[in-house]
């Protein structure tokens, strides 16, 4: 939830302040708004997030960062997954070691069920450390026109 929360007030700020450009306008209690953006740029997104969330999770602030959030739906979009091939998983959690988010990826491997999360940022470093090569990156236009799955 907070991703969104922070994804559409940064999107209303982005609108407010292109209309401010594009308009010539200079709306009521401007430096208001300019201060009240810069501490919340500076406070909330820098400091909080990327200094807290990074201390206490590695790349917590991923989940959170309304840029995670876009690339989630870019990879939603075009069919982004990993796919797994049943009976070759060997369970060795190596992928899930070296996932940046986090994501449970073995679990889905031992089921022989693709992988396909939000959270994904399509990095592949679990296809490069599966030692079975049992992970392949995927997406709908390398399915179509790569011969992949």
């Amino acid at each position: 939830v907070m991703r969104w929360v922070l994804l559409g007030f940064s999107l209303v700020l982005t609108f407010f302040w292109l209309g401010i450009i594009v308009f010539d306008v200079e709306p009521p209690l401007m430096y208001a708004l300019e201060t009240f953006e810069r501490y919340k740029y500076l406070v909330v997104e820098l400091l909080l997030a990327m200094v807290f969330w990074t201390v206490l999770v590695g790349r917590g602030y991923c989940y959170y960062c309304p840029v995670g959030t876009v690339l989630a739906w870019v990879g939603r979009a075009a069919g982004q997954k990993i796919l797994t091939t049943k009976g070759r998983c060997i369970g060795c959690g190596k992928c899930d070691s070296v996932c940046p988010m986090s994501i449970r990826i073995r679990e889905r491997a031992l089921e022989g069920q693709p992988v396909v999360d939000l959270r994904c940022v399509g990095c592949c470093h679990c296809v490069d450390a599966c030692p079975v090569h049992a992970l392949e990156y995927s997406t709908a236009f390398l399915r179509r026109f790569g011969g992949r799955r």
